[in-house]
């Protein structure tokens, strides 16, 4: 809703997780709603994965996703431990997972969530490679969804072809009990379907 500034003309209200969603921001849990609501921090959320699957067109889908930074998850692996680290300020959210993968060895993922975009919220994954979001809420749970694939120049969006992108991304964010909540990930391809699904649960910190 518009609101006035000093001089009485019309602004409109700051970009925030609650203006996007709209209405049905104050139907998520307080506990979901905190999470998007930070404000220049830094917090650390410890957990687990515990599903994680790809087809053969999905593991393809990581391999080249290599070349732009590795924004999938390379393994399979059930169990092992995983770290988010999110930094807030006043304009963006930058993310970084880091699964620990057998052997010691570990990959982290690094992207930046800001307010931007033809949706209003996108996500830069690297290399100049950026994704709009779409964001709702689904009953309890909190859900991004990809809405094209862009090169970034500036303020500038320049459309990636739909054949050199991977599918429609969904993230759930889903609240749990005692202060812990699931993280999952889903990639569609409009032609194979469903090529690689990850499951994992963090715990707020104390």
């Amino acid at each position: 809703m518009p609101i006035l500034d000093r001089a009485g003309s019309p602004t409109l209200p700051p970009a925030s997780y609650a203006t996007l969603v709209g209405r049905h921001w104050r139907d998520l849990p307080a506990r979901t709603r905190a999470r998007f609501e930070l404000k220049r921090e830094l917090v650390c959320y410890r957990g687990r994965v515990v599903r994680s699957e790809s087809t053969l067109v999905g593991r393809c889908f990581r391999q080249v996703a290599r070349l732009v930074g590795s924004p999938l998850p390379l393994g399979d692996a059930t169990g092992p431990a995983a770290v988010v680290v999110m930094t807030v300020d006043e304009h963006d959210s930058a993310w970084t997972r880091v699964y620990r993968a057998r052997g010691g060895r570990s990959q982290a993922i690094r992207s930046v969530k800001r307010f931007s975009g033809p949706t209003g919220l996108e996500e830069y994954i690297g290399c100049g490679i950026c994704m709009a979001l779409g964001v709702r809420a689904q009953g309890p749970s909190l859900v991004f969804e990809s809405a094209g694939y862009y090169l970034a120049f500036g303020e500038r969006r320049v459309p990636l072809p739909r054949w050199l992108t991977p599918g429609r991304l969904t993230v759930r964010h889903v609240e749990l009990a005692s202060s812990h909540f699931r993280f999952s990930l889903k990639l569609t391809h409009p032609r194979f379907g469903v090529v690689l699904r990850q499951e994992a649960v963090f715990e707020d910190p104390p």
